[in-house]
């Protein structure tokens, strides 16, 4: 396989992103109605904080991806 084109790199990881925010999203929601206990408040702030993130990078991502459109 042959070197890619970065546009079309930069297209996969949005849309890679888009699910694992996806998946996140829906994971953060289950532990938010299962895990009542403060045993697992904990978990339930690193849920919130890798969502967080995972949106950040998301954000980042779309950003680029239509700066590099505008490029082309």
């Amino acid at each position: 396989m042959g070197p890619r084109d970065p546009e079309d790199v930069a297209k996969d990881v949005l849309h890679d992103l888009i699910e694992e925010a996806s998946e996140l999203r829906r994971t953060k929601a289950d532990a938010d109605h299962w895990l009542r206990d403060p045993e697992y408040g904990i978990l339930l702030q690193r849920l919130e904080d890798a969502h967080v993130a995972l949106e950040a990078a998301l954000v980042e991502a779309r950003r680029r991806a239509r700066v590099n459109e505008e490029r082309g």
